[in-house]
């Protein structure tokens, strides 16, 4: 019984572990493209240009991408969804499939990125706010 209890606890380890990394991962990759798509800001995926299009670089723009023009609002709107997104997916206590690992580790990644989507959408609406970006 103690080791049966040893082994369930490490694979819980490993998927927590792995779900995080996955979801990290993800987010870090999205996260530029879900500026674009919030902003309309031109921000794009990594292997299109990341950020190379974004009205912050753009001398005429009437209004900077609020993630851009602040690096303070950007890495705290960012940050903080990414950390949401991974938390969430290493503390998920909506586990449903305790017998099957990998859609443990699936259901995990989902529910952490669904929240860093979530969270990311309400920081995108306080930086907006706050620089009077119009969204």
């Amino acid at each position: 019984m103690f080791l049966l209890n040893q082994v369930t606890r490490l694979l819980n380890a490993q998927e927590k572990r792995v779900s995080a990394i996955i979801t990290l991962i993800i987010s870090l990759i999205i996260v530029t493209p879900l500026c674009g798509l919030i902003f309309q800001c031109g921000c794009d995926w990594p292997w299109a240009g990341l950020d190379s299009f974004c009205n912050f670089y753009k001398f005429d723009a009437e209004h900077k991408c609020p993630w851009c023009a602040s690096i303070i609002m950007g890495v705290l709107s960012t940050g903080t969804a990414i950390f949401a997104g991974v938390w969430v997916s290493i503390f998920s206590l909506w586990s449903l499939t305790r017998q099957n690992p990998v859609k443990e580790v699936l259901i995990r990644i989902v529910f952490g990125l669904m929240v860093f989507v979530g969270v990311a959408f309400l920081m995108a609406m306080v930086a907006a706010q706050w620089q009077g970006y119009p969204v």
